[in-house]
């Protein structure tokens, strides 16, 4: 049970770490604690025991768990809901409008996920269906009232995935980024691109600017923590996504792995973690994943990519 301690960040907010395949530091869950509660990325199949047991040790009950919401549909983010909505029979799974019909029926989403990931996507745990019944589509302006707590307003933040939301509680200042805002290792400080194929950098952007112009105070990475300094930290990742842009551009012809190796030298971030990414391969594949998906925008010439680098 101490595995799945939760980290109070605000009142009627907490963290769980998911430890998927016992990885730690890795994977975030938040869950939302008012009169009813609400899971922000529940994670993978893999993960769904840590965390029902971290709901109970917050004292959720199946009963009073209201909605499962997914900043987007990918493996990592909410593979576990069929499995998490057959414990709470009275949740409804939130996700972009566009996901709707891929979770009622995930099998090309399946299919997909384990074309890119490969034995990663088995570790992970298959996606089950959700009964469309119980699926909500949300759309760029729309509410999450959770009676005793706050209300969410949605923001669509497209750029990492075409589906991709964001969800802002406007009096705290509370912004849940997803992956739109890259990937954060409170432990260690560090900021990382999350660009995966097919990636569009202009969107990206304007996505990230979008969440910097609310203001936000804290935000809530699902990879991995919090912080209580939103604005910097989205704006110094805006800054990371154009350095990477610049020097990935100026090298296509290039091997993702040379590039990598580039970046090692230009990005401090990349730079603090050089002998993690030896010890931790999936961290350095998905960096490369990262890499490939920016090559691939610009290889494409996708629409708007010149304005992209001019911000």
């Amino acid at each position: 049970m101490e595995d799945a301690s939760p980290i109070k960040i605000r009142p009627g907010l907490f963290a769980l770490d998911l430890k998927p395949m016992g990885i730690r530091s890795f994977l975030s869950a938040y869950v939302i604690v008012g009169r009813e509660a609400a899971v922000v990325d529940c994670g993978p199949s893999c993960s769904i025991g840590e965390l029902m047991r971290g709901l109970e040790a917050l004292g959720v009950r199946p009963e009073s768990l209201r909605f499962v919401i997914a900043t987007h549909i990918h493996i990592d983010h909410v593979g576990g809901a069929s499995e998490l909505l057959r414990w709470a029979p009275n949740a409804e799974l939130l996700v972009h409008e566009k996901g709707v019909k891929h979770m009622a029926d995930p099998r090309r989403l399946w299919e997909s996920t384990k074309a890119v990931l490969g034995r990663l996507a088995d570790a992970y745990g298959p996606i089950g269906p959700v009964d469309a019944d119980r699926i909500v589509g949300l759309k760029d302006g729309d509410e999450i009232e959770i009676a005793g707590w706050s209300v969410l307003q949605v923001l669509e933040t497209p750029g990492h995935a075409s589906h991709h939301l964001s969800f802002f509680e406007p009096e705290e200042r509370i912004i849940f980024p997803g992956d739109s805002a890259g990937i954060y290792i409170a432990p260690l400080d560090v900021l990382l691109p999350t660009t995966p194929p097919p990636h569009r950098l202009d969107l990206a952007l304007e996505s990230l600017d979008k969440q910097i112009g609310l203001g936000p105070r804290t935000a809530c990475y699902p990879h991995f923590g919090s912080t209580d300094e939103a604005v910097s930290k989205l704006s110094e990742h805006k800054r990371q996504l154009e350095l990477w842009a610049e020097v990935i551009r100026n090298r296509l012809a290039e091997p993702e792995e040379r590039i990598l190796d580039f970046l090692v030298e230009q990005d401090p971030n990349l730079a603090r973690i050089s002998d993690i990414m030896r010890a931790y391969p999936m961290l350095r594949e998905g960096l490369l994943r990262s890499i490939k998906g920016i090559k691939g925008f610009f290889s494409r010439g996708a629409r708007g990519h010149q304005r992209a680098m001019r911000r």
